[in-house]
């Protein structure tokens, strides 16, 4: 952040351009206004606290999932939430071209995926790390494997895309399992990352093998035939089911054919092989309510895979936007307790993070998250976990003093509500969390402090 003479008095009304040269860090202050006013300017300082808020849980927002660096796949029976989804589009690609396997008899066909175990996130001030699973990582799912039925294009698709599928090539029944494997290779014990192993139908991979020599001449001949494969978590048969990260641009992930006895052909997942992480949540009665309803709710529910995020209605800052005079946001800040009623032992964690986001003015019912510079950008404000007081904190300093400065310079109060949601990272965390937004017991305090300039 930019340091400004502390010393200097500032005098009548500042301009916009100045006021506006506090944005330049991405994590704000909590005393934005004092390098331009003086410490001493804190005496004066006005500090309002607004409890008049309305919380609702809404239908979350679409996003782009083809340019994940890694995908996600299961499915999970929420209690609360009900039941969520993440399916995955693969596509193996050849890295040796020019062969001919007509003739060979396939001995067995099996996709490998290599789980992606952690994720790490620059905070500013610390690195965070957690781990890429979500659910009871003990439970046991089945996963149909389907052919792909249409061409996979350059196009952007969207985390609710329902591919077309062929007819189905293989099932996995059993659960994730995230530690090491050891196997023997040309007689020697080595040590495998963790993956998951997907036995597919010996008819489907002695297709392959009999694919005529203009099939292998080139990858782009070779999906045309076989255009990917199609993974759809089917049901739970043990817990409550677990989401996990999978590397669909890692070599070591690839379709395997093992033929004539002892010789193997691997087909990779690679940097250019096309991937599309797909969604679907379907809600408890709770949520669906508060989706289709109106006014306030003393629970709400955000959650990501595209699930839901909460509307944060706060008519009572329009009396500081509004205000005729020149003033400086100190602090502008909004403080949001979790609901710890239940317990879930341990298999639905907080999010680690929650993005404060402002209404596309374009769309008010999409969040404003097409964010070109986050480093300078006064919609947007993220929170960390903090499991000691179980909160999230949000500061919007910049984004209240700009909408001041707009009204007093046009008549236009710009401000229409807040919403809360988790991240789409990439590659995107199976997160949900339940948000105390009771305002009568102070789960959520909104507080501003301001200094007019006289």
């Amino acid at each position: 952040m930019k340091n400004f003479n502390k010393n200097t008095k500032i005098k009548g009304c500042l301009p916009l351009f100045l006021l506006l040269l506090v944005c330049s860090c991405k994590k704000e202050s909590t005393n934005i206004g004092l390098d331009l006013i003086g410490d001493e300017s804190l005496a004066n300082a006005i500090n309002v606290e607004y409890r008049d808020l309305s919380f609702r849980t809404v239908a979350d927002d679409t996003f782009i999932v083809n340019d994940l660096s890694s995908s996600i796949l299961g499915i999970i029976n929420d209690p609360v939430f009900g039941e969520s989804k993440a399916s995955l589009v693969v596509q193996p690609q050849l890295t040796e071209t020019g062969i001919n396997l007509v003739g060979n008899t396939i001995d067995s066909i099996q996709l490998e995926l290599v789980f992606d175990i952690r994720q790490t996130v620059d905070a500013g001030d610390r690195i965070i790390s957690y781990e890429l699973n979500y659910g009871d990582i003990q439970s046991e799912i089945t996963i149909d494997v389907y052919r792909l039925d249409e061409d996979l294009t350059d196009e952007d698709y969207s985390s609710n895309y329902i591919p077309n599928t062929g007819v189905k090539v293989g099932e996995y029944t059993g659960r994730f399992n995230l530690d090491s494997i050891k196997r023997e290779i040309d007689g020697e014990a080595v040590t495998l990352s963790p993956r998951m192993t997907i036995d597919l139908d010996d008819v489907f991979g002695q297709e392959i093998l009999d694919y005529e020599e203009l099939v292998f001449s080139s990858n782009d001949e070779f999906i045309k035939v076989m255009k990917g494969l199609v993974l759809v978590p089917r049901s739970i048969s043990a817990g409550n089911g677990a989401i996990v990260a999978v590397e669909t641009t890692n070599t070591r992930s690839s379709l395997s054919l093992f033929y004539s006895d002892s010789l193997e052909l691997s087909i990779p997942l690679g940097l250019g092989s096309k991937r599309v992480n797909f969604f679907e949540t379907n809600h408890t009665p709770i949520i669906d309510e508060q989706k289709m309803g109106a006014g306030h709710y003393s629970k709400t529910y955000v959650q990501s895979l595209g699930g839901t995020k909460v509307k944060i209605e706060a008519p009572q800052l329009d009396s500081i936007i509004e205000l005729n005079e020149a003033i400086v946001i100190n602090e502008a800040k909004l403080e949001i307790s979790i609901d710890t009623s239940l317990n879930f032992n341990g298999n639905f964690e907080q999010a680690p993070r929650l993005w404060l986001l402002t209404p596309d003015t374009s769309n008010l019912s999409r969040s404003q998250t097409l964010i070109s510079d986050i480093a300078n950008e006064v919609r947007f404000s993220e929170s960390y976990y903090d499991a000691t007081t179980n909160s999230y904190t949000f500061y919007f300093n910049r984004y209240l003093q700009q909408l001041q400065q707009t009204h007093r310079l046009t008549g236009n109060n710009e401000f229409n509500w807040f919403y809360l949601s988790v991240p789409t990272d990439y590659p995107i965390t199976p997160h949900r969390v339940i948000v105390n937004s009771d305002t009568t017991t102070g789960s959520v305090k909104l507080n501003v402090k301001y200094t007019k300039l006289n």
